[in-house]
């Protein structure tokens, strides 16, 4: 029986992504005011070409505070979980992909019993794929690929949980 489950998950807004965004914004207008100021010690000639650097900052302006807009799409096929990153609704890049054979530990971050090894020093690779810290059931997956140890953090809903754990019953936790 094949098992096939998807999910685009839209990630919340935290405090630090508006301080960023924020952060984004101040520093295009300090540098549209450096900009006027040293294309005014220039001359009228350098000075009518401003309008052309004022949109330059803008657009690079906009262009970085797009890449604050993520999803996570979890891909779940046949025991192979692929985990993409979305940016806005545009650019999709594979974050990771596991086979749910190579997973050593998956548990709640909270789980008392492997959070030392939720913090060990042995994990080579991590990747956060929680789009909403706020909601809770926060899972950390500990896997091995290609003699690399990493680690996964990521929201996985129900369904998709208890597909993993009956791919691999003795590593997935739900408890």
């Amino acid at each position: 029986m094949d098992v096939f489950l998807e999910y685009l998950l839209e990630k919340k807004s935290t405090m630090t992504d508006v301080l960023k965004k924020l952060g984004v914004v101040l520093a295009a207008f300090v540098l549209m005011i450096i900009v006027i100021n040293i294309l005014a010690m220039f001359g009228p000639f350098v000075t009518s070409y401003m309008p052309l650097f004022l949109a330059g900052i803008v657009y690079a302006a906009y262009i970085v505070m797009r890449n604050f807009n993520l999803e996570y799409e979890y891909i779940f096929t046949n025991g192979d979980l692929d985990i993409d990153i979305i940016k806005s609704r545009k650019v999709r890049k594979r974050l990771t992909n596991l086979n749910t054979k190579q997973i050593e530990i998956m548990a709640r971050k909270d789980n008392d019993v492997y959070k030392r090894d939720f913090e060990s020093e042995a994990i080579a690779k991590k990747y956060d794929a929680v789009y909403n810290p706020s909601k809770g059931d926060i899972f950390c997956v500990i896997y091995n690929v290609d003699g690399v140890r990493s680690m996964l953090t990521f929201q996985p809903p129900e369904k998709l949980a208890e597909a993993m754990k009956k791919m691999n019953p003795r590593a997935v936790i739900l408890d």
